[in-house]
Parts: structure tokens; C-alpha cells; sequence
């Protein structure tokens, strides 16, 4: 009589043994009846005790709703961040329905209020990462391109740079092909949480070494390197140092002064909140002249010239742009100058918080990186020893619209480094945006995902 009057709700409660009543999984609990009293499923009032889950004596398995518990919780920030601000949406639409026409083609009204709109773009991110001249920060279609122009123009045969263990392959790719060109380069070393001494650097500069090279925050294990400690370090040797802040821009306070950056390379599609489609750097017309643009075209004025202009930004932006993109990073970077990186941060942190306790309290899982709320980004990478992380990723994502990553998060050196090579993490990076409550289901719905992935294994082969 109990099973078949048990609703779709009993049965969640019976896969995740989530206790409704005190909101934890009750395999952190002491199952004793006395202590926690009755317990009905609010979906039917069947009791869970007379259902024995609160017993420990349910089936291991039990069928899920057909239907999500909940709407998809999205913990993959890292890789782009969603949702978007109120106002990005909009923006983006406004480009598209109302203004329409291109950059600098034009001497039309429309095309004035376009230029005034990627002027304000400008001019906000370069308060924002406090540089003085607006006209050096230049706007490309990605990080990685961004990463491309600076790696593969500005150094030749027989240079040497620096990079970090923890890079993305937006560097290593672009430096492994200029090393079939004669460039070198050798990887600082890290250690196994993803952090780097700065002191390390020193012993690995030689005649012809001409810049340091690092991600500001991993991907794969959210460690902060000490930006502001290499730079000075890359000062004293008369290095140039090119920073990486995929990770960071919006989240992190970046000051190209204080932190001795010569070139900082960003995205906007993450931290910054934007739609996917922009990227971009910002470099003095001094190094920007050394740079042979690895893209040539049309810039909209100057035409008569056989090469591209010498004049910030245009020497590297040739080509019509991502303009709709503009006006969604324009929008996002007044959302965040209402709301300020500090506020984001400690928002952040605090989910950071919550989602480390309830990892390290479920057993069966390694943790990777710093799991130091001071030295980390919102970002936690775990292994489950014994388990493929595919299996369980792919449980969170069809069972329970939990959204994670899985694998090498295109960093295969970082991997190496934290010692989760060849095949991967399972990464979790909540956001701004994230609820608290998703935070604790996504948690629940990982023990119930690691429980099912324990229980098939082997019945398959």
C-alpha cells in the first residue's frame, strides 16, 4: 500500500536521502528517530520514517521524477557566466533593432551615437583596470585572440619568456607554435594547490628573456597568483608582464599601476558579464607599434594607407566588429560600476564558502586548489577516486540540471601541476547570480549522482 501511494516527491527525497525537514543530507546525520521525530514527504504525506529512508533501509536506488526538482542550476561560470544583468538583454536588442549601421563608415547620426556608446565602453574599462588613455585599450573578438596578437607579434626568434604552470592553452598554444619559429620559453613551477613564489621566478631569467607571461586566477582550481609581487619581479629584470584575467576581471580589483602590468588581456563574456563575442588588451602605443597586427583590413578611416594606422585602437582592431556585443559589455560595465567588484567578490566568496563545507563533507571526493577563501576565486575543482567524473557529471547534468564541467577545462599543464592529469576535474563555479538554495541542492543531487555511479558500476561490462 505505502509503495504505491509514494508521489514523485518521496521518490526525490528517497534517491538524494535529503531530510525535508531539516534541510541536510541525512548522511550527515545520526539516524535516530528520536532525535529528529515524524517526517512526511510534502508532495503525498507519506511518513519517511514508515518509508525507511530516514532508517537507512530503502532501496539503494530509487527511479527519479520524470520531471527536474528544480530549474537548471548553473555552476559553470568559469567557463561564461550566466544569467546576464538586467540591461544586457536589452542593450544588445536596442544595437540591433534601433541603430544597425557599422563603425567608423559612416558620418550618419546613428553612426555617432555608436562611436559615443564604444567610447564609453572604453573609457569604463580602462577606469576600471585604472589606466590613463581610453584610446589603448583595444576591443577583439576574444581573451584568446587578444592573447594571440600580443604572443605572436610582439616576440621573435631567439626571444625567451616566462610563463606560469598554470596556464590556459590560449598561451601555451599560441608560445608552442612560436616555438617551431625559435622562440623559447620555460613554465614557472607551481605547487600541487595551483599557487606559484614569486622568488621562483628570478632563477629562470636569462640574457634573452623578454616577458613574463601569467594567468591571474586558474580556471581549473580557482588559485590567485601574486600578480602584483611577479610584476615587480618582471620590473626589476626590465621584463614586460602580460597578465591573463579571464578569471578575474569584474570579480578581482585589477590595477595595471600598483600591479606593474604592461599588458593586460581580458574577456568580457565572464566577469565582466557580457555576452560572449568581445574581448580584448590594453598596451601603450609604444609596445602597440612592435606589434605586427595578426589581423590586416579595413578600419573605416585611413583608407589610402597600404598599412594598418599606427593610432590606438585602430592598428588592432581591423575589420567590422562584434557592435552588438559593445553594447551589451557597455551595459554590463555600468551594472557593475553601480554594484563594484568588492560587493561581487564577498558575494561570491560567501557561495565559494558554503559549496567547500558542503564538499568536504561528502565522502569519496578530493578537493584541488588553495580551499582558502582568501587565495581562491569561486571556483572548486574535485575528483571522485574510483568513480569516472564523466559518469557523475553527466548524472548531475540529465538527472538533476545541475550544469558543471568536466575535464581538462582546456588547461592540460594546470592539470598537470595539481596532479589531476590525464583526465580532468569536475569544476563547480557559482556565481553573482547564484542562490544559495541551488548551492544546497546541487550538493544533495552530487551525493545521490556519486552514490548511483558506485552502485552501476560493473553492470555494464
Amino acid at each position: 500500500m505505502l509503495e504505491s501511494t509514494r508521489c514523485a516527491t518521496t521518490y526525490l527525497f528517497l534517491a538524494l536521502r535529503f531530510c525535508p525537514g531539516r534541510g541536510v543530507c541525512l548522511s550527515t546525520l545520526p539516524e535516530k528517530r528520536a532525535t529528529h521525530g515524524p517526517r512526511f514527504c510534502p508532495g503525498c504525506g507519506v511518513c519517511l520514517w514508515q518509508a525507511k529512508i530516514l532508517e537507512g533501509t530503502a532501496p539503494d536506488i530509487m527511479p527519479l521524477p520524470s520531471e527536474p526538482a528544480m530549474p537548471k542550476v548553473y555552476l559553470d561560470n568559469s567557463s561564461t557566466s550566466w544569467p546576464k544583468p538586467p540591461g544586457v538583454i536589452r542593450a544588445v536588442t536596442e544595437y540591433l533593432e534601433d541603430v544597425g549601421c557599422n563603425l567608423n563608415r559612416t558620418g550618419f547620426a546613428t553612426t555617432c551615437v555608436l562611436n559615443k556608446r564604444t567610447r564609453e565602453a572604453r573609457g569604463r574599462l580602462a577606469r576600471l583596470f585604472n589606466y590613463p588613455d581610453p584610446q589603448h585599450v583595444v576591443l577583439t573578438p576574444s581573451i584568446t585572440t587578444s592573447l594571440n596578437m600580443v604572443i605572436k607579434g610582439l616576440f621573435k626568434r631567439g626571444d625567451h619568456v616566462l610563463v606560469s604552470g598554470m596556464e590556459h592553452n590560449a598561451v601555451t598554444r599560441p608560445l608552442f607554435q612560436m616555438r617551431r619559429r625559435g622562440l623559447s620559453f620555460d613554465m614557472i613551477p607551481c605547487f600541487g594547490n595551483g599557487e606559484l613564489d614569486p622568488d621562483d621566478l628570478a632563477p629562470l631569467i636569462r640574457p634573452n628573456t623578454r616577458a613574463v607571461i601569467t594567468i591571474h586566477g586558474s580556471n581549473v582550481c580557482g588559485t590567485i597568483l601574486p600578480i602584483k609581487q611577479m610584476g615587480r619581479v618582471a620590473r626589476e629584470h626590465d621584463l614586460l608582464f602580460i597578465v591573463d584575467s579571464a578569471q578575474t576581471a569584474g570579480i578581482l580589483q585589477l590595477d595595471m599601476v600598483a600591479q606593474h602590468i604592461d599588458i593586460l588581456c581580458f574577456t568580457a563574456h565572464k566577469g565582466l558579464l557580457a555576452a560572449p563575442g568581445v574581448g580584448g588588451l590594453i598596451i601603450p602605443p609604444s609596445l602597440a607599434r612592435r606589434i605586427e597586427p595578426l589581423v590586416a583590413g579595413g578600419t573605416g578611416v585611413l583608407s589610402e594607407l597600404d598599412d594598418m594606422p599606427d593610432d590606438l585602437p585602430m592598428r588592432l582592431e581591423a575589420g567590422t566588429p562584434n557592435l552588438m556585443g559593445y553594447y551589451g559589455l557597455c551595459a554590463a560595465l555600468r551594472w557593475l560600476a553601480r554594484v563594484g567588484t568588492n560587493r561581487i567578490h564577498t558575494r561570491e566568496i560567501e557561495l565559494y564558502t558554503q559549496l567547500l563545507s558542503g564538499l568536504q563533507s561528502i565522502r569519496g571526493l578530493r578537493i584541488h586548489g588553495t580551499q582558502n577563501p582568501s587565495t581562491s576565486l569561486a571556483v572548486l575543482a574535485i575528483t571522485t577516486p574510483g568513480l569516472d567524473i564523466g559518469q557523475v557529471a553527466y548524472r548531475l547534468d540529465r538527472k538533476h540540471q545541475v550544469i558543471t564541467r568536466c575535464g581538462l577545462h582546456c588547461a592540460p599543464y594546470a592539470n598537470r601541476t595539481i596532479g589531476t592529469w590525464p583526465s580532468g576535474t569536475i569544476r563547480l563555479s557559482p556565481g553573482y547570480f547564484t542562490k544559495k538554495s541551488e548551492l544546497t541542492y546541487a550538493l544533495s543531487a552530487l551525493e545521490e549522482s556519486l552514490y548511483y555511479v558506485h552502485s552501476t558500476m560493473g553492470q555494464s561490462r
